[in-house]
């Protein structure tokens, strides 16, 4: 016994080195997602609205590419973006924000124009925040929806449980 447990270390670890790529082989592996990435030249482009802060408030119009997953992807993008200055200051506004997908490269790229300064609320919520707030309303209606009808309904007087008049007359 003795032996055996001075040894015990030993043996353990070479176990785990001999059979540490059999465990590792049988583990299931994550695939990696697959990025999308259209087949061709593709372009959006977006009129917003910004705050004080940079914050995209409202997004006033939209040109779609004709792919939806693209125009899905760079609306999301839209509605995350703070418009800033390269010193980090911001001007509240009026903006273009484009997309352009190029096939050749692979990438995207993304322009910025100031249309209007000014001639919006500066002090507007931003898109993001108002989305966050309709999200949690809508989970605290579906929490207490889902309450109510896990919510236990107390003593239910069944009738035909009930002692009738009659039966409590009748002697045992």
């Amino acid at each position: 016994m003795h032996l055996f447990s001075r040894a015990w270390p030993a043996i353990l670890a070479a176990a785990l080195c001999a059979g540490g790529p059999a465990f590792a082989a049988t583990a299931p592996v994550p695939e990696a997602a697959a990025l999308y990435v259209p087949k061709k030249a593709v372009h959006s482009s977006f009129v917003i609205e910004t705050n004080r802060k940079g914050q995209v408030t409202k997004v006033r119009a939209r040109n779609s590419s004709g792919d939806a997953r693209f125009d899905a992807m760079t609306m999301g993008n839209v509605v995350q973006t703070f418009v800033r200055k390269p010193d980090g200051s911001a001007i509240a506004g009026v903006y273009r924000m484009s997309y352009a997908f190029n096939p050749t490269t692979q990438k995207i790229k993304r322009t910025v124009e100031l249309l209007q300064a000014g001639g919006v609320n500066p002090g507007a919520e931003s898109l993001v925040d108002r989305m966050a707030a309709a999200n949690e309303q809508a989970a605290e209606a579906i929490r207490k929806a889902l309450d109510a009808r896990n919510k236990p309904l107390g003593p239910v007087p069944l009738p035909f449980l009930s002692p009738s008049p009659a039966a409590a007359k009748t002697p045992h």
